[in-house]
């Protein structure tokens, strides 16, 4: 972990200075860590009252190796969320194209074989082939995120619900909640209003563009009864360890 020097506060006072110029500068601290994954970061703040005495930014060890201007929008990005602000300035867009242009440089790590498979369909039908294949990994099962599309890693995770072991619960759904995550990295994301917009109007047509438009129904059941297979199994777990007792 490396702590501020006198070059990194003059950053960090630049980047305060730039968004609050009638505002106190409160006490400003910056440190680079290996904890974060590629180009993220945080910020924890003090307060005496409702006034803002100190803020103690965090980020990932890649910031070092980024210009001055990066890491002030970056940093800027993190003010307006502890601010809650919207000022939007040239270092802040600066980063945000960076991010999105990162899967250009992200070296790629080895992907699911039966995701592999329904990239290269996927990639057919609706690219043209010309979408780059990004790290294509399954994570834990979840209902709530189905899928997602890490720009900074260029990797698309999704949730093992519909994995059955080695084997796809539903080819179809699988391929349907693939492509979304897809459409997230062909679309990146569009700053308005200094928020993040991944749902562009683009990106909506794009998604109906789905050849099966039953999709978002046969995606609903599925998750519908899956909900209601683990429900039961719960309640059957709870009447066995219930007999116990009586």
């Amino acid at each position: 972990m490396e702590i501020q020097t006198s070059l990194k506060h003059d950053i960090l006072t630049k980047a305060f200075t730039q968004l609050y110029p009638n505002k106190d500068v409160p006490k400003l601290k910056i440190n680079f860590s290996g904890k974060f994954s590629d180009y993220n970061g945080n910020v924890k703040f003090e307060k005496f009252g409702r006034t803002i005495i100190a803020l103690n930014f965090s980020l990932s060890k890649k910031f070092k190796e980024c210009e001055e201007e990066i890491r002030i929008g970056i940093v800027q990005e993190l003010m307006n969320k502890v601010y809650k602000t919207k000022i939007e300035t040239y270092e802040q867009d600066l980063y945000n194209k960076f991010v999105r242009h990162l899967t250009n440089y992200t070296k790629k790590k080895e992907s699911n074989p039966l995701l592999k498979e329904l990239f290269e369909e996927i990639n057919s039908e609706y690219f043209s082939n010309l979408l780059e294949e990004p790290t294509l990994r399954f994570g834990k099962i979840s209902l709530r995120t189905l899928g997602n599309y890490n720009y900074n890693k260029d990797t698309v995770t999704i949730s093992s619900v519909f994995l059955d072991e080695d084997k796809l619960k539903d080819r179809n759904l699988t391929k349907f909640v693939l492509y979304h995550e897809l459409l997230h990295k062909k679309h990146k994301f569009k700053k308005v209003n200094n928020q993040n917009r991944h749902h562009t109007r683009e990106f909506k047509i794009d998604e109906k563009n789905y050849r099966d438009e039953d999709i978002e129904e046969k995606l609903k059941k599925f998750l519908l009864k899956y909900r209601i297979k683990e429900e039961l199994n719960i309640f059957s777990n709870v009447k066995k360890k219930l007999k116990r007792f009586f």
